[in-house]
């Protein structure tokens, strides 16, 4: 590890009611390694790193188990 500052990214996943709407459950990203993702849809798309990226699926204890060192 170098410096002091860690940036995580976690994705959160959709809630019942985004689920149930087909307008909502649209995934606007795509997680393109475990420390980068690109956000956006078709001709508008970002790109950004971070330390790590947790995706939609990712647990609690996870992102805990990544982290709890540098708490």
């Amino acid at each position: 590890m170098k410096g002091k500052i860690r940036v995580y990214c976690r994705i959160r996943p959709f809630s019942k009611k985004e689920k149930d709407d087909p307008e909502k459950n649209i995934q606007c990203y795509v997680k393109t390694d475990e420390m980068s993702l690109t956000v956006g849809n078709r001709n508008r798309t970002k790109d950004y790193n971070f330390d790590a990226v947790f995706d939609q699926d990712s647990t609690q204890d996870q992102v805990f188990e990544d982290c709890e060192r540098l708490i």
